[in-house]
């Protein structure tokens, strides 16, 4: 069966001579010696290139910014026009490939999985900060025991002042504070009272509170 075969470089024989871009017919066997892809490749029946290649062995390769070999799909080689210039009878092909892109790598997917203590506390700022502990008499000298009392209302007042009486719990029962009790209590309670609360409104509303809210009733007499 004949075949076609484009001339890609000038041939010459005894008896024959091909210039590029020539369409020769020969045997079967004859074309398959000559076409082979540098001096003539097979034509079809329009005198134009067949473009064939064999999966297994003429696969491109595709090499990825890394250096790794990318897995090739598939590939698909066409046939396109010569660039400006370069018409020099030859035949110009372009491959169309499709490559699957390796997966990203695990540091790309975004911050690793937080900790249920992390859930809890996403921000350092956002902790809850521990609540300062209460004020001690014995670890202060009188001045800044004094200097505290100053600020605070009586219960806070009586707290402090207990602790520092008590020698059997660590306490100094100083006379630099204990001659001031009185008065210590008094600007407490001026203090509470100026606040809008005291001790004494405070168990007068827990009374009132008690007996069913209500205000104290009037007073009756049977006649």
């Amino acid at each position: 069966m004949p075949r076609r075969i484009r001339v890609l470089e000038a041939i010459a024989g005894a008896d024959f001579s091909w210039a590029p871009g020539d369409v020769v017919e020969l045997s079967e066997e004859q074309a398959a010696v000559w076409a082979d892809g540098h001096r003539a490749e097979f034509a079809d029946e329009n005198g134009e290139l067949e473009v064939a290649y064999a999966v297994d062995h003429r696969m491109p390769v595709v090499v990825g910014e890394d250096g790794q070999e990318l897995e090739v799909i598939d590939a698909e080689m066409q046939r396109v026009s010569a660039p400006d210039g370069d018409d020099d009878g030859l035949s110009w092909v372009r491959w169309s490939v499709t490559v699957r892109l390796p997966a990203r790598a695990a540091e790309d997917d975004g911050p690793p999985p937080q900790s249920p203590e992390d859930l809890e506390n996403p921000e350092p700022e956002q902790e809850a900060e521990m609540p300062e502990p209460p004020f001690d008499p014995r670890e202060h000298t009188n001045k800044e025991v004094l200097a505290y009392l100053d600020t605070v209302g009586e219960q806070e007042a009586l707290r402090v002042l207990d602790i520092e009486a008590n020698k059997a719990d660590g306490g100094e029962n100083r006379a630099g504070i204990g001659k001031n009790r009185e008065a210590v209590l008094e600007a407490a309670r001026a203090r509470d009272a100026a606040a809008g609360g005291g001790q004494a409104r405070a168990e007068k509303a827990a009374d009132y509170s008690r007996g069913g809210g209500g205000a104290e009733a009037p007073e009756t007499r049977d006649w």
